[in-house]
């Protein structure tokens, strides 16, 4: 069987991290790949060593290429993705955990529908922790009953990203300029948006992500992070933190509005709705960046007042459709920030 996948693993440091990673990968990958590991110039002791072991067998293709120097993610990355001839290429970073099925499962979300350019798999990264009463694996193995099925969301996330090579053939390779680290996925994912791609969460797998193991490492990191922020807001626009409050239920106003939430999250904001719990349900359609709260009626106002003010990322748009809410949030802007509007 020919090979399905190339995994490009951009290493560096973190011996420990990384022998982890690769075991898992070995462990559990039933679909053919090779991995190919693209080393940043690391300089622990052991870790050429450790690489120089890695010769692959009969059933597994791996390459190892060597930096010199940290060339950052977008450079380490295309590096290997130019030596991908496959049609998909995973980008890993050397933080991460796969389980059983992890890759097969991506794999069959983005076949199933010829839009899906690039699949993240589930994971904490987006919220779905797992307590210390269980193991990874017998965490994972509460999403399989989900398989086939997955969700849209705004952005890719390069922990753990598989693209279509044919999205690559179409937009080419990270954008360089975000040098060391930070937004060149979500650059990557606007890309591959324009182009007629959707990014979407594949519900059936699961991938824990040791979060900030590799960033922690680079020197002035929030600097960094802030200055490509800049880059990708310049060029791509900020996106928006936006609440719908609604009081009432309106069949014909709820049709308006999911028009309204679908284009505004098309556009690259994020949403928040606050329904009173019998006023109806308001169902756009499902996305990552889609978050809805039903909250008591007998409280409304008070809760909805309270889940908007405590949040330490301000909103940046409010729509209401009660007069008296909106007042209310009206006299309180000084707090919570936001422009107030009717919905």
């Amino acid at each position: 069987m020919g090979i399905n996948c190339d995994l490009v693993l951009l290493s560096w440091n973190n011996l420990k991290v990384l022998k982890r990673c690769i075991d898992s990968i070995l462990h559990f990958t039933r679909a053919p790949y090779r991995l190919i590991i693209v080393d940043n110039g690391s300089t622990e002791e052991g870790m050429k060593d450790y690489l120089s072991t890695l010769t692959g067998n009969d059933k597994i293709d791996i390459e190892v290429l060597i930096n010199d120097t940290n060339e950052g993610f977008a450079k380490g990355m295309n590096k290997g993705m130019k030596v991908s001839n496959s049609p998909y290429v995973c980008l890993l970073n050397n933080d991460i955990l796969v389980t059983d099925g992890w890759l097969e499962e991506m794999i069959k979300v983005a076949e199933a529908d010829s839009e899906a350019g690039i699949v993240n798999p589930s994971s904490n990264n987006f919220g779905l922790r797992f307590g210390k009463d269980t193991t990874l694996e017998e965490f994972a193995r509460t999403f399989r009953s989900q398989t086939g099925k997955w969700i849209e969301m705004e952005s890719g996330i390069g922990f753990c990203m598989l693209i279509k090579k044919e999205v690559v053939n179409k937009i080419g390779y990270l954008d360089e300029n975000y040098g060391l680290a930070f937004f060149e996925d979500r650059d990557y994912s606007r890309r591959a948006k324009l182009a007629g791609y959707k990014c979407v969460m594949a519900k059936g797998c699961y991938v824990y992500h040791l979060e900030g193991q590799s960033v922690k490492l680079l020197k002035d990191k929030d600097d960094l992070f802030r200055k490509n922020a800049e880059i990708f807001y310049r060029k791509w626009g900020k996106p928006q933190r936006i609440g719908y409050i609604i009081t009432q239920r309106n069949e014909d106003k709820f049709e308006q509005l999911r028009k309204h939430i679908k284009d505004q999250v098309q556009a690259g904001n994020r949403i928040w709705i606050f329904q009173k719990d019998n006023s109806g349900e308001l169902k756009p359609y499902e996305h990552l960046d889609v978050m809805s709260n039903r909250l008591p009626a007998g409280f409304f106002k008070l809760s909805a007042f309270w889940n908007i003010v405590k949040k330490k990322k301000k909103f940046d748009r409010l729509y209401v459709d009660d007069a008296g809410l909106r007042n209310l949030f009206e006299f309180f802007r000084w707090l919570h920030k936001a422009r107030v509007m009717e919905e």
